[in-house]
């Protein structure tokens, strides 16, 4: 038997097997409350099991999408497989691929790819590179530059997994740092960074939400957004995982899967032999036109407008709708209400694109780096490399929508799980079920917007129990930093599958090799922080002084040098 043959039988087993358990397993378990095992019940867990199982088993993420669809679907119409069909593709998946607002992300995704394109051909990255080159020398100089870039790009994870991937992605090639790696510092600086940040595109949708049980939590503030930042310091695994961030960057060290990854690049192997990257071939054949003469500016500029654009038009949108002064510019009170105030920032986040695919364009054209066909050419060749991600992007969110309330009710079994837990456990129980959901349906908004109405009056009920009003702010952070978490790890997560876009990382590779950090970074949220904290009253000093220590003592102690 040849080895692909052993090979494909290892892969079938292990599925057989393992649907099985998982089938048996969940039939085992007793119904919902509501009496079924379908909807709300123990089987709705079935299909993010089955897509992530697949994707893992099989590394085909497209088939194993699209097969949890199917299988939810099959669930929901009753076990019917005609109906199952028609219910995936006319009912799901085609109303996914139109809808407005998904346009508009696809839309802002593909023209910043075609900025990418031109800015490879004019020599703009390459001037990047070479200016960036001068302050990172070395792997570990260059993985902190590269975390220093995300940090700044603050305001908008989409932009930040795209630009900061696609501009540091030749700098850290050349110093023989693994894509891998790449896509591990840019996904773990998007989502993290973005939903702390006080003037973000997060900012409106948390404190929409926080808004909606805000009778619960007015004892800490009036608005949703005085409650949003009392839980900045609440927001354990954003804050460590961007500890651990910069703990791997700075100490050149590494582990599990990550390790072996930077050791076949340091081989001169920034991808693994027959990944797949999430670009096409062509992207990755993009050169620089010859006898361009690489300069930083042609490559700064446009990524700079589409950043200005961003943070212009938010600022704008939101001052607009609440007929804030020409003085609330200067004022950072006046940002931050602008941007709660935002509804469409989808359109925003096209806009921005867009301006800065133009001014991409029109810069090589008027400095004589492209003629307006090359240009267009390269632009092309860009934003065409996404359509696979684009395909997987639309099942991702179609297995979202088939999870959600309307369909299976996943995330209401969840929750199930956590009546008559004890108020001290209570934040830990519902970092660790906003985790579970969020990884299961590739959805941070929408965990968030599922578990907030269950978890704050549960939470509120605990700390009154037990007379402790700190566990009811305590865990209203533990929902959100949950649902980060759970969005940051999972392979059918929009900002996962961006993060593998930007850094032309093979997906399933990249979710591999992030999953160990992360999971070091939960488990010391978790420990210190959601479970330490309200049962033995530690104090933020403490949790977090604990929780450095554990960080760096993993990354030092059980981490090594390529």
């Amino acid at each position: 038997m040849t080895r692909g043959k052993r090979e494909f039988l290892r892969r079938l087993i292990l599925t057989v097997g393992i649907g099985g358990l998982l089938i048996a397993g969940l039939f085992m378990i007793p119904p919902g409350e509501n009496g079924s095992r379908v909807v709300g019940g123990p089987m709705s867990l079935l299909p993010p099991l089955v897509a992530i199982m697949l994707a893992v088993v099989w590394r085909r993420v497209l088939m194993g999408l699209f097969i949890g669809v199917l299988v939810g679907a099959f669930l929901h119409t009753g076990f019917s497989p005609v109906n199952a069909v028609v219910e995936t593709v006319g009912y799901i998946i085609l109303p996914t691929a139109v809808d407005v607002e998904n346009l508009y992300i696809f839309g802002f995704t593909f023209s910043l790819m075609g900025m990418v394109g031109i800015l490879i051909r004019n020599g703009g990255i390459e001037g990047v590179v070479q200016f960036v080159s001068r302050f990172a020398r070395g792997r570990r100089s260059a993985q902190t530059m590269v975390a220093l870039m995300g940090t700044a790009v603050f305001f908008d994870d989409y932009a930040n997994t795209v630009v900061v991937g696609s501009s540091a992605r030749p700098l850290t090639d050349r110093l023989k740092v693994s894509r891998e790696k790449l896509a591990y510092i840019v996904d773990s600086t998007a989502a993290p960074i973005a939903s702390l940040a006080i003037i973000s595109t997060w900012i409106g949708i948390e404190i929409r939400y926080l808004d909606e049980q805000i009778h619960f939590l007015d004892s800490f503030a009036a608005t949703g957004y005085g409650v949003f930042l009392h839980l900045i310091p609440m927001r354990f695994y954003c804050i460590f995982a961007i500890a651990t961030v910069f703990a791997i960057a700075l100490s050149g060290r590494d582990f599990g899967p990550m390790l072996k990854a930077e050791r076949r690049a340091l081989g001169g192997e920034p991808l693994r032999r027959g990944s797949k990257p999430m670009v096409s071939r062509d992207f990755q054949r993009l050169v620089m036109e010859p006898g361009v003469i690489p300069n930083a500016w042609y490559g700064l500029g446009p990524i700079l407008v589409v950043l200005v654009a961003i943070v212009g038009s938010f600022f704008w949108a939101g001052s607009s709708a609440l007929s804030l002064p020409l003085s609330a510019v200067f004022s950072v009170g006046g940002w931050k209400d602008a941007f709660s105030a935002v509804t469409n920032s989808t359109q925003l986040l096209l806009l921005a694109g867009v301006s800065g695919s133009l001014v991409a364009l029109g810069s090589s054209w008027l400095g004589g780096k492209l003629s307006i066909l090359k240009g267009l050419d390269a632009w092309w060749s860009g934003a065409r490399s996404l359509t696979v991600a684009v395909v997987l992007l639309i099942l991702a969110i179609s297995l979202r929508k088939i999870t959600d309330e309307e369909h299976l009710a996943t995330a209401n079994y969840v929750l199930e799980i956590l009546s008559g837990t004890s108020p001290y456990l209570v934040p830990v129980s519902v970092f660790l079920t906003a985790a579970a959901i969020a990884f299961a349906t590739g959805t941070s908004w929408g965990t968030m917007g599922i578990l907030l109405p269950f978890a704050v009056p549960l939470a509120a009920n605990a700390a009154g129990t037990a007379g402790d009003p700190m566990l009811l702010i305590l865990s209203t952070g533990a929902v959100l930093d949950g649902a980060v978490f759970g969005d940051h790890c999972s392979p059918i997560s929009d900002t996962t599958v961006l993060s593998s876009i930007g850094s032309m990382s093979d997906l399933m590779d990249h979710v591999k090799t992030q999953v160990p950090y992360a999971l070091l970074s939960m488990t010391v949220a978790a420990l210190v922080g959601y479970g330490l904290m309200p049962w033995f009253g530690f104090s933020l000093w403490a949790s977090y002084g604990l929780g450095l220590l554990l960080i760096l003592g993993t990354v030092w102690g059980i981490g090594r040098r390529p």
